[in-house]
């Protein structure tokens, strides 16, 4: 994969991802503010959210469900992103972007924005590997002449 298309892929991936997650979290305050009552307990005094099964209910749980797969793809489409730009490090000779990108993904799994900033970090100043795969021409031949036999 050429770096341009890591870096197409990966913003894809997060553009996918954020619109995800402002879908669904519009479509949960949607449903808190309108789609049910909320009525307090006897004995804790906590509230209870009871919801009113009408149409307007079910078009924000269709919301966080549309939200939520948008935002499940954006993130494997960025996965795939972070493979691509780990196979391609792996082709430079110096093998210390693809330690620092292995590493800051692991690492993301716990701590997200160390694996986002690794991978930002990789789109702005990372090498483009395929420019060290440049295949070797093969050595052009001369016809010769035969040699005469006795």
């Amino acid at each position: 994969m050429k770096k341009s298309t890591i870096v197409r892929t990966w913003l894809g991936g997060l553009v996918a991802l954020a619109a995800g997650l402002l879908v669904a979290g519009i479509s949960i305050g949607l449903m808190l503010a309108y789609g049910g009552t909320f009525t307090q307990t006897s004995s804790t005094g906590a509230y209870d959210f009871v919801p009113t099964l009408d149409g307007f209910f079910w078009m924000t749980v269709g919301g966080i469900v549309t939200g939520c797969v948008f935002a499940a793809v954006g993130g494997l489409i960025q996965l795939v992103a972070w493979i691509g730009a780990l196979i391609n490090t792996f082709r430079v000779p110096d093998k210390t972007w693809f330690a620092v990108l292995l590493a800051g993904g692991i690492l993301g799994l716990a701590f997200g924005l160390v694996g986002l900033a690794s991978m930002v970090a990789y789109l702005i100043a990372g090498p483009d590997g395929m420019a060290f795969d440049a295949p070797a021409k093969p050595a052009a031949v001369q016809p010769t002449a035969l040699a005469p036999t006795a």
